[in-house]
């Protein structure tokens, strides 16, 4: 769950699962920390941010930039919901 208690979309959580799961040439489950893993590092996560922003239609501030919105999937995917919306959920077919 996002922490406004919205739970992100099944779909958005699953595609980026499957994005995650490429990127660290590892197979992830939706609550895998793959920074804890030690499968991204600090040009990895600046692909991730790059990736959400381009695939979401939004910007991502500096105060955005805490590890917790990004370090596992099910997390990207509720700072998905918080920041773009129920419109952003699965990217507009992007």
């Amino acid at each position: 769950m996002s922490d406004e208690g919205t739970p992100p979309h099944p779909e958005l959580v699953e595609r980026l699962v499957r994005h995650f799961s490429v990127v660290t040439a590892t197979e992830l489950g939706p609550d895998d920390d793959y920074f804890g893993m030690g499968l991204v590092n600090s040009l990895r996560a600046l692909e991730i941010v790059a990736y959400l922003e381009r695939t979401f239609g939004f910007e991502i501030d500096i105060e955005d930039l805490d590890l917790d919105n990004f370090r596992t999937a099910r997390r990207a995917a509720a700072f998905v919901t918080r920041k773009g919306g129920l419109t952003a959920d699965l990217g507009a077919g992007r």
